[in-house]
């Protein structure tokens, strides 16, 4: 059985939160004000509208917010050969 953090590439944000706290500091004011008038619109197409590393600094964003080093472990492991300018030392 699989873990929450298990096939990362498949999963955007809102696998993990709808926290609006946490949205309004992950995504633009723009992007943040789009998903607030039409959610489940905006969650139906959200990864249409953006690219992979876009959905990777997002989720390390989160991870970050929250403090949660096994996601933030999880997805440096999965993309930090892709996307190596969006991880920092850690959490």
């Amino acid at each position: 059985m699989g873990t929450k953090y298990d096939n990362l590439r498949s999963k955007t944000i809102f696998d993990f939160t709808r926290d609006e706290k946490i949205l309004k500091d992950v995504f633009s004011e723009s992007a943040f004000n789009e998903y607030r008038e039409n959610k489940n619109e905006f969650i139906e197409n959200y990864k249409n509208w953006i690219n992979d590393r876009a959905i990777v600094n997002s989720l390390v964003m989160y991870s970050e917010l929250i403090k949660n080093k096994k996601l933030y472990t999880s997805l440096k492991n999965e993309f930090e050969d892709e996307f190596p300018s969006i991880f920092s030392d850690g959490i």
